[in-house]
């Protein structure tokens, strides 16, 4: 029962009924039949923007429906789709003379025609994943190789019935009475055709070589679909692309959307302005209050100033409000529950994070971002890259003053490596799922933990 293929034709059909109602009827019942439909430059109108649609559409592959659509996916692709389809009608108008609606009508109608799409593209979702869970629109899958990664990715066609796969088994290189293995490599071709099967996830790390001859005369036989599975949990494996060195393959692994110049830039300039604004506005008062404070305290000096590990692993001054005592402790040991290093204004500098704020100038210089990953004490990177896998991708982006790990509970003292490996396992996340609404949601929890207080901020 595969209708797949019918989807795309389907959600192509139903924006095109949705073009054709929200502009050519609508400017027909609006300006009257005979006016309106009946006219050359009409009729040529509605030629162009069906066809200007259906490029945008192509453009952006708006209605490749796989099992794999998100929500997020369809909105920006609709978002864009829109967007250039927008500047094809206004290019109209600059080629013909034609009385359309006016600009107020144009905005309400590019909203009705928008909001419609969408509302059209998710209802088919939703109808698909329902379809799908309901036992139809499956696909027979068999994963060959036996590992941790072959096992995740069972999981996942199991637990995900939405996305319509029907694991039929592993099969492995010798027999084995491992759970869920239904044969060795020989038994491969004879399983597929008894079982309908209609993809191979083959798991590249983990089979021997021998198998390759064997999908291959498999697949010159049967329409079966072959899919390759590499491990890269070694890797940050989200920005991974297929790139081709002449006649070469070669897997391309990215560093995440911020290895894009214009992520980054963005990133940049709205570092800047926050930074300036809290300078401007914050420091330029809060700094010569703290300066009093600790001329009639503890004459410890206002500001601390720290070699951190930053982007590219490059160390870099970080600049904070004094907390501490003067230690000789200071760069090999950090904060502590019931510190004694800490001063009474120290403690209420660090339990409201009040303390970070001169970080901004960091921000202001280029060394930091407003989000992302803490940056360490240069003794820590050397003591946790050795022990935490993956820990130094996190030095592929500038440290930030707040990040994820921060706003889901992983600050303060490191009792643990467990400790450090959950912070990286989160800064990788941000990393390779960067996003401008990602920044937003990290800021307003960063502000939420500001005003109910955090218990490890000491």
């Amino acid at each position: 029962m595969k209708y797949s293929k019918y989807i795309s034709l389907i959600s192509a059909i139903g924006d095109l009924l949705i073009l054709n109602i929200s502009f050519n009827f609508a400017f027909c019942y609006l300006k009257g039949f005979e006016k309106a439909c009946c006219s050359t430059i009409s009729i040529v109108f509605f030629i162009f923007i069906n066809l200007a649609w259906v490029v945008s559409a192509n453009i952006f592959k708006a209605h490749r429906f796989d099992r794999q659509s998100y929500k997020k996916a369809i909105l920006f692709t609709y978002i864009k789709t829109v967007v250039f389809f927008f500047f094809l009608f206004l290019l109209f108008f600059q080629i013909f003379t034609f009385d359309y609606y006016q600009r107020d009508e144009i905005k309400t109608l590019f909203f009705v025609f928008f909001t419609s799409l969408i509302a059209w593209q998710f209802f088919l979702y939703f109808i698909s994943l329902f379809y799908r869970k309901s036992g139809y629109n499956y696909r027979n899958v068999v994963i060959v190789g036996y590992s941790d990664k072959a096992t995740e990715l069972k999981d996942y066609f199991t637990d995900n019935l939405w996305a319509g796969y029907r694991f039929k088994g592993f099969f492995t290189h010798n027999k084995s009475d491992k759970k869920d293995v239904s044969g060795t490599y020989s038994d491969l071709e004879n399983f597929i055709t008894s079982n309908s099967v209609d993809e191979i996830y083959i798991m590249i790390n983990d089979i021997h070589k021998s198998v390759y001859k064997t999908i291959s005369s498999i697949i010159s036989k049967q329409a079966v679909k072959i899919r390759l599975v590499p491990d890269l949990s070694d890797f940050s494996y989200m920005g991974l692309k297929l790139v081709d060195y002449d006649l070469v393959p070669v897997m391309k692994v990215q560093e995440g959307p911020l290895s894009f110049w214009y992520n980054s830039l963005v990133k940049r300039l709205i570092d800047i302005v926050i930074s300036i604004l809290v300078i401007v506005l914050v420091l330029s008062w809060l700094i010569p209050l703290l300066a009093i404070v600790d001329l009639f305290g503890h004459r410890e000096g206002l500001f601390f100033i720290q070699q951190r590990s930053g982007l590219d692993d490059q160390p870099f001054g970080l600049i904070k409000f004094r907390t501490m005592r003067k230690n000789r402790d200071a760069d090999i040991k950090g904060a502590t529950e019931d510190d004694e290093r800490i001063t009474w204004l120290g403690s209420i500098l660090r339990k409201t994070s009040i303390d970070e704020l001169p970080q901004f100038f960091n921000v202001l210089g280029g060394k930091m971002s407003v989000i992302g990953p803490r940056p360490h004490m240069l003794l820590h990177t050397e003591e946790y890259k050795v022990l935490v896998n993956k820990f130094m991708i996190r030095h592929s982006v500038k440290p930030g003053i707040t990040g994820y790990a921060q706003v889901r509970g992983c600050r303060g003292e490191i009792k643990t490596t467990k400790d450090m490996k959950e912070r990286i396992k989160l800064d990788i996340s941000y990393i390779e799922n960067w996003s401008m609404w990602f920044d937003i949601k990290i800021v307003f929890l960063t502000f939420i933990s500001f005003f109910k207080g955090d218990e490890k901020a000491y």
